[in-house]
C-alpha cells in the first residue's frame, strides 16, 4: 500500500449503509471536514442524530448507481456483501476513492487512527491483521495524551521563529535534532507544556547567539 494523507475537507463523499460501523466511518469523514452524505434504507441511533442536526444529509433508500455523483470517496458499509460490492463497482466505474468495509472491491484500506487536536497518527498492517492494527493503536493511544496536540501547537509556533533565525535548511535541520529528543517525549507525556516551551526558547537563544558571532 502507497501510504497517504488525504485533504477531504470540504469535499464530497458518500457512505452506503447506515449501521454501526458505518457510523464509525461518517465520524471519520465529518472529523476530517468531509461533506457526507449517506445512503441507507435503514439508519442506527447515531446516524439519525447527526441527520436531525444536519451534520450529514440521507437517501434512505436502497443503493442504485444513479445515486452517485461527483463524490471523492464511497464508503460501503453494509452488512450485505452483495450491495457492498455493487456500490464498490459503481464507484470504481466513476473512479472515485473506494473502501469496503471487511472485504475486498475497493482500492483503498482505512487504518487504525490516533487523533490528538491536528496530529494524526495512522497503523497499518496491510490488512493483513485488523486485530494487531487495533491492538497497536489501543497500547500507542496510552503513550498519546493530549498534551501532545498541545505540543504540536507549541512546535508549529516556534517553526516561524526558527525559520526566520535560521534561514539555512541545514542549520534547522541541526536546531530540531537538539530539540526533539527522548527529553522532549518526556515532558510530552508529563504534560509538561511550559517547560517544552522554555526547553525551545533556550535552544533558540543558544542557537541564535551562534548567528551572531558566526560560529553556526
Amino acid at each position: 500500500m502507497y501510504p497517504i494523507n488525504l485533504d477531504v475537507a470540504g469535499k464530497p463523499c458518500v457512505v452506503v449503509g447506515g449501521g454501526e460501523v458505518a457510523f464509525r466511518k461518517i465520524r471519520g469523514l465529518l472529523a476530517a471536514g468531509a461533506l457526507v452524505k449517506v445512503i441507507a434504507p435503514e439508519i442506527c441511533a447515531g446516524v439519525a442524530e447527526l441527520v436531525k442536526r444536519g451534520e450529514i444529509s440521507l437517501t434512505r433508500e436502497n443503493f442504485s448507481a444513479d445515486m452517485l455523483g461527483d463524490e471523492l470517496i464511497l464508503i460501503a458499509a453494509t452488512d450485505k456483501p452483495e450491495v457492498n460490492q455493487r456500490a464498490a463497482q459503481a464507484a470504481t466505474v466513476r473512479k472515485m476513492l473506494v473502501n469496503v468495509v471487511d472485504a475486498a472491491g475497493g482500492n483503498f484500506n482505512v487504518p487504525s487512527t490516533i487523533r490528538r487536536g491536528d496530529l494524526l497518527l495512522t497503523i497499518s498492517t496491510g490488512a493483513h491483521s485488523p486485530a494487531f492494527s487495533k491492538f497497536l493503536r489501543q497500547m500507542l493511544e496510552l503513550e498519546l495524551g493530549d498534551d501532545f496536540a498541545a505540543g504540536l501547537k507549541i512546535i508549529s509556533e516556534r517553526r516561524r521563529e526558527v525559520k526566520h533565525l535560521l534561514p539555512n535548511p541545514k542549520a534547522r535541520q541541526i536546531f530540531w535534532q537538539s530539540v526533539l529528543t527522548q527529553r522532549t517525549w518526556q515532558l510530552l507525556k508529563a504534560g509538561q507544556i511550559d517547560e517544552l516551551e522554555a526547553l525551545i526558547d533556550n535552544a533558540l537563544e543558544s542557537f541564535g547567539a551562534q548567528s551572531h558571532d558566526g560560529t553556526d
